[in-house]
Protein backbone atom coordinates (compact mmCIF):
# COMPACT_ATOMS: atom_id res chain seq x y z
CA UNK A 1 0.00 0.00 0.00
CA UNK A 2 1.11 3.36 -1.16
CA UNK A 3 2.08 5.63 1.71
CA UNK A 4 3.07 8.72 -0.22
CA UNK A 5 0.22 10.41 -2.64
CA UNK A 6 0.27 10.26 -5.98
CA UNK A 7 2.05 13.55 -7.59
CA UNK A 8 -0.48 15.23 -10.07
CA UNK A 9 2.39 15.21 -12.48
CA UNK A 10 2.21 11.40 -12.55
CA UNK A 11 -1.25 11.35 -12.84
CA UNK A 12 -0.77 13.65 -15.57
CA UNK A 13 1.34 11.94 -18.08
CA UNK A 14 -0.91 8.42 -17.14
CA UNK A 15 -3.77 9.92 -18.58
CA UNK A 16 -1.43 11.21 -21.93
CA UNK A 17 -0.35 7.88 -21.90
CA UNK A 18 -3.72 6.27 -22.23
CA UNK A 19 -4.41 8.60 -24.57
CA UNK A 20 -1.45 8.21 -26.70
CA UNK A 21 -2.29 4.36 -26.38
CA UNK A 22 -5.44 4.31 -27.55
CA UNK A 23 -4.86 6.54 -30.30
CA UNK A 24 -1.96 4.33 -31.20
CA UNK A 25 -4.25 1.47 -31.15
CA UNK A 26 -7.25 2.90 -33.86
CA UNK A 27 -4.17 3.68 -36.11
CA UNK A 28 -3.10 0.49 -35.95
CA UNK A 29 -6.11 -1.21 -36.43
CA UNK A 30 -6.67 1.65 -39.36
CA UNK A 31 -3.80 0.18 -40.68
CA UNK A 32 -4.39 -3.41 -40.53
CA UNK A 33 -7.81 -2.78 -42.32
CA UNK A 34 -6.48 -0.93 -45.09
CA UNK A 35 -3.59 -3.48 -45.25
CA UNK A 36 -6.61 -6.60 -45.24
CA UNK A 37 -8.22 -4.59 -48.67
CA UNK A 38 -5.32 -4.53 -50.28
CA UNK A 39 -4.00 -7.84 -49.41
CA UNK A 40 -3.06 -8.92 -53.29
CA UNK A 41 -0.09 -6.18 -53.75
CA UNK A 42 2.71 -7.43 -52.69
CA UNK A 43 4.40 -4.03 -52.42
CA UNK A 44 2.24 -2.93 -49.73
CA UNK A 45 3.18 -6.12 -47.35
CA UNK A 46 6.30 -5.63 -46.25
CA UNK A 47 6.20 -2.07 -45.38
CA UNK A 48 2.87 -2.62 -43.43
CA UNK A 49 4.82 -5.10 -41.15
CA UNK A 50 7.33 -2.42 -40.59
CA UNK A 51 4.55 -0.24 -39.12
CA UNK A 52 2.76 -2.68 -37.72
CA UNK A 53 6.42 -3.72 -35.80
CA UNK A 54 7.13 0.06 -35.17
CA UNK A 55 3.43 0.76 -33.64
CA UNK A 56 3.15 -2.33 -31.62
CA UNK A 57 6.72 -1.56 -29.70
CA UNK A 58 5.65 1.81 -28.83
CA UNK A 59 2.19 0.83 -27.51
CA UNK A 60 4.00 -1.65 -25.62
CA UNK A 61 6.59 1.42 -24.43
CA UNK A 62 3.43 3.14 -23.46
CA UNK A 63 1.76 0.29 -21.57
CA UNK A 64 4.62 -0.78 -19.61
CA UNK A 65 5.01 2.95 -18.72
CA UNK A 66 1.78 3.41 -17.41
CA UNK A 67 1.38 0.36 -15.46
CA UNK A 68 4.99 0.85 -14.08
CA UNK A 69 3.81 4.12 -13.10
CA UNK A 70 0.81 2.79 -11.66
CA UNK A 71 2.25 0.29 -9.07
CA UNK A 72 4.90 3.42 -8.30
CA UNK A 73 7.99 1.11 -9.75
CA UNK A 74 11.33 3.19 -10.48
CA UNK A 75 11.40 1.61 -14.11
CA UNK A 76 8.09 3.00 -14.70
CA UNK A 77 9.13 6.30 -13.54
CA UNK A 78 12.13 6.41 -16.12
CA UNK A 79 9.62 4.81 -18.94
CA UNK A 80 7.29 7.34 -18.39
CA UNK A 81 9.92 10.37 -18.91
CA UNK A 82 11.06 8.72 -21.89
CA UNK A 83 7.76 7.97 -23.64
CA UNK A 84 6.31 11.90 -22.76
CA UNK A 85 9.97 12.77 -24.70
CA UNK A 86 8.76 10.64 -27.32
CA UNK A 87 5.57 11.66 -27.61
CA UNK A 88 7.43 15.74 -27.54
CA UNK A 89 9.83 14.50 -30.22
CA UNK A 90 6.71 13.02 -32.59
CA UNK A 91 4.93 16.82 -31.81
CA UNK A 92 8.10 18.74 -32.89
CA UNK A 93 8.83 16.73 -35.61
CA UNK A 94 5.04 16.78 -36.92
CA UNK A 95 5.51 20.89 -36.84
CA UNK A 96 8.85 20.56 -38.46
CA UNK A 97 8.18 18.39 -40.96
CA UNK A 98 4.75 18.49 -42.51
CA UNK A 99 2.97 15.55 -43.77
CA UNK A 100 1.44 15.75 -46.96
CA UNK A 101 -2.09 14.74 -47.64
CA UNK A 102 -5.08 15.58 -49.35
CA UNK A 103 -5.93 18.62 -46.42
CA UNK A 104 -4.12 22.28 -46.80
CA UNK A 105 -2.90 23.69 -43.72
CA UNK A 106 -4.17 27.14 -42.05
CA UNK A 107 -2.74 30.59 -43.80
CA UNK A 108 -2.54 33.31 -41.02
CA UNK A 109 -4.29 36.18 -41.84
CA UNK A 110 -2.87 38.93 -39.89
CA UNK A 111 0.16 39.33 -37.29
CA UNK A 112 -2.21 38.64 -34.29
CA UNK A 113 -3.31 35.19 -35.45
CA UNK A 114 0.99 34.62 -36.04
CA UNK A 115 1.42 35.84 -32.82
CA UNK A 116 -1.16 33.63 -30.93
CA UNK A 117 -0.16 30.56 -32.60
CA UNK A 118 3.59 31.61 -31.44
CA UNK A 119 1.97 31.78 -27.82
CA UNK A 120 -0.24 28.75 -28.33
CA UNK A 121 3.04 26.61 -29.32
CA UNK A 122 5.38 28.32 -26.82
CA UNK A 123 2.69 27.32 -24.11
CA UNK A 124 2.28 23.67 -25.65
CA UNK A 125 6.05 23.13 -25.10
CA UNK A 126 6.16 25.07 -22.25
CA UNK A 127 3.94 22.27 -20.63
CA UNK A 128 5.48 19.16 -22.06
CA UNK A 129 8.87 20.48 -20.80
CA UNK A 130 7.18 21.11 -17.09
CA UNK A 131 5.57 18.17 -17.15
CA UNK A 132 8.78 16.11 -18.42
CA UNK A 133 10.97 17.86 -15.67
CA UNK A 134 8.53 17.45 -12.87
CA UNK A 135 8.61 13.79 -13.55
CA UNK A 136 12.14 13.37 -13.44
CA UNK A 137 13.87 15.49 -10.76
CA UNK A 138 10.69 16.33 -8.86
CA UNK A 139 10.97 15.54 -4.96
CA UNK A 140 7.53 14.74 -4.15
CA UNK A 141 7.63 12.03 -7.66
CA UNK A 142 10.69 11.09 -6.37
CA UNK A 143 9.52 9.80 -2.79
CA UNK A 144 6.43 8.66 -4.33
CA UNK A 145 8.36 6.19 -6.53
CA UNK A 146 11.16 5.63 -4.35
CA UNK A 147 10.83 2.01 -3.04
CA UNK A 148 10.61 2.81 0.81
CA UNK A 149 8.02 4.99 0.41
CA UNK A 150 6.06 2.51 -1.64
CA UNK A 151 5.81 -0.18 1.49
CA UNK A 152 4.11 -0.24 4.43
CA UNK A 153 4.72 -2.01 7.31
CA UNK A 154 1.73 -4.25 8.27
CA UNK A 155 2.92 -5.90 11.47
CA UNK A 156 5.37 -5.31 14.40
CA UNK A 157 8.92 -3.82 13.07
CA UNK A 158 11.26 -6.09 14.02
CA UNK A 159 15.00 -6.03 14.35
Amino acid sequence: MNTVKRPLSVWIAQILLVVCVLLLLFTLLMDIAMVLTRLNETSVVIPALVVFAVLFAIIVLFAASFFGMLKAKAYGRWLGVSSIVLVWAFILLAQLRRPSGPFSYYEYDNRAQVVGAIFAQLLLHGLFLTLIFRLAFARNVGAFFRSDATQQIVGPERG
